[in-house]
């Protein structure tokens, strides 16, 4: 059941970091609303690119030590 949580978290880290591209490719690339002061506080999709980006490493190195130390989780 670990295993299902880091890739799950794993999975999850991805689909922002390629939401936050997509998203961030239909705006043109821009980088206007970037800083959360002037438009509303709405989120810009490199914020969630970033996210994606700083979830990745963290679960893939839970995810190696779970291996590496053979606890499957049962």
């Amino acid at each position: 059941m670990r295993f299902f949580v880091r890739f799950l978290l794993l999975t999850t880290a991805f689909a922002l970091t390629t939401a936050g591209l997509i998203f961030w490719h239909a705006e043109g690339f821009s980088f206007r609303g970037v800083l959360l002061l002037g438009d509303d506080f709405k989120l810009h999709p490199l914020h969630l690119l970033i996210l994606g980006l700083a979830m990745i490493p963290p679960a893939l190195w839970e995810i190696f030590l779970l291996e590496q130390t053979g606890n499957d989780g049962r």
